[in-house]
This record gives C-alpha cells, sequence and structure tokens, in this order.
C-alpha cells in the first residue's frame, strides 16, 4: 500500500493521504496490479467505525489507513510505502528521470511554477514529475485523470528500475536519497531479497492499472463532525470487480 501525504520535507505520519494506491505484485508470473482508491472516497474508519473520507484516515497514522483499505477490500496488506512530494521528486532525479504518456496537453495550476505537457511522451525530472502527478484543475475528469496519471508515473518508476542492472545494483543510493521523506514496514533484508531475484533473472514485469470508482456527493465526516464535505460513494460493482481482479492477481 502506497500512502502518499500532502506534505514536503521529513515525513509526517499523521498527514491527509492524498494518494492511495495498493500495488499487488505476483512474482511467480511477473504480474503487477495497480488499484487506485480517491482520496475522498467514502469510507468507514477502522478504528472509529464512523465514515469518513479516506484521506483523512491518514491524520490517525499510517495503521489507520491501511487498516480502513483492508477492510474496504477484504483483503491483507503485507507491507506499507509512507511517501510525500519529497520523496517522488528525489526517487525520479536519483534514477535520471522518466518517461510518460499523457494523454492531453496541459498547464499545470496552482503549483508555484507553471509546467506544460504535451500529449504523447514527455521525459520529466522529479519537479516535472510531482506537478504532472498533482495536477487536476486541467481535465474535464479532475481527479479520475489525475489518479491515471498517478498510475502513469509510478509505472514508469517501476518499470526504469527493474529494466535496469545499473540502478538495482546501486539501489542503496535510491534509499539513501528518500532520506526521511520515506516509511515503510518493509526490512532492508527483504528489499535486498526481491532485488537480487529481479537481478538474476531480469525477467520483464506486466503491470496493469485500475481504479475503483463512485459517485460524488456531500455528507458529515468523522474528522469534521457536522460540516458537510464532498465524498465519493463507492459503487459496490467497482469494488467487486478490484477484488476479484486483485485475487486474480497474487492466486
Amino acid at each position: 500500500y502506497i500512502s502518499g501525504a500532502d506534505s514536503s520535507g521529513t515525513i509526517n505520519s499523521m498527514a491527509r493521504s492524498d494518494v492511495n494506491m495498493l500495488v499487488t505484485i505476483n512474482p511467480k508470473t511477473h504480474k503487477i496490479l495497480l488499484t487506485s482508491i480517491p482520496r475522498d472516497y467514502y469510507v468507514t474508519l477502522h478504528s472509529f467505525g464512523a465514515k469518513d473520507k479516506l484521506t483523512h484516515a491518514g491524520i490517525y497514522g499510517i495503521n489507520e489507513s491501511v487498516s480502513t483499505v483492508e477492510d474496504l477490500l477484504d483483503i491483507e496488506i503485507n507491507y506499507y510505502a509512507h511517501v510525500n512530494f519529497t520523496t517522488l521528486i528525489n526517487i525520479v532525479d536519483v534514477i535520471g528521470g522518466i518517461d510518460v504518456y499523457s494523454d492531453y496537453t496541459f498547464t499545470t495550476h496552482g503549483m508555484g511554477v507553471k509546467y506544460t505537457f504535451y500529449a504523447g511522451n514527455n521525459t520529466l525530472n522529479g519537479q516535472k514529475a510531482l506537478a504532472f502527478a498533482r495536477e487536476r484543475k486541467s481535465f474535464v475528469d479532475g481527479d479520475k485523470q489525475r489518479v491515471k496519471n498517478q498510475q502513469k508515473v509510478l509505472s514508469a518508476i517501476l518499470n526504469k528500475v527493474m529494466n535496469s542492472s545499473t540502478i538495482l545494483t546501486n539501489y542503496s543510493d535510491i534509499l539513501n536519497a528518500l532520506g526521511n521523506s520515506f516509511q515503510t514496514n518493509m526490512s532492508q533484508s527483504e528489499i535486498t531479497s526481491l532485488v537480487k531475484k529481479q537481478l538474476n533473472d531480469m525477467s520483464s514485469w506486466s503491470i496493469e492499472n485500475i481504479s475503483l470508482d463512485g459517485s460524488g456527493s456531500h455528507n458529515v465526516t468523522y474528522t469534521y463532525g457536522n460540516q458537510l464535505l464532498y465524498v465519493m460513494n463507492p459503487d459496490i460493482s467497482s469494488v467487486t470487480n478490484v477484488k476479484n481482479q486483485i485475487n486474480e492477481i497474487i492466486k
């Protein structure tokens, strides 16, 4: 589970989780499924038994986000990675940039520096990758397109790292570059084991993307009491479909 905080600098475990993505990996079949859950998904917080937006679960710590997603999809999350803006900038820069295909030509809003991306392939450094992943106002589909772009960025990072023996051999450089902007419950030995496995055969991986869907409305949340906030009510068929696809990958 990847939890992306809406902050920079040192990682803060008590921040909103604006990016919520599951990375389901089958090392035997070399298949990866990226599942995005909208930040405004209206879920039941695990520890409080009350309805709230998924992004607010992060305010109560990474374990609350993990448990809430486990409840939503009836799965067990083995590992988590808690990241923020700085994490993404650093990892993209340390691997020498990424190539991302954009569905549209657009210019970013409200990020200090304006970046323009073009329909087709774009080569991005860390700052541009962050801007590409954050933009939503340029799109008719808003957050739905932003989720797709976030998946494009992560796919590009995974593809570059897993297909480069040089990057894999120097994976400790990546971890060092992330510094205090990254938290995970995966041990050093587990990370090393995965890297060695990939170096032994340099197998290609199949990466698929899926997102949970729902309908927008306004409702009260546990965190903000009786104040009406925009939420996304889960589409039950979408949730069921995601459950089935995750089980298909790991079986």
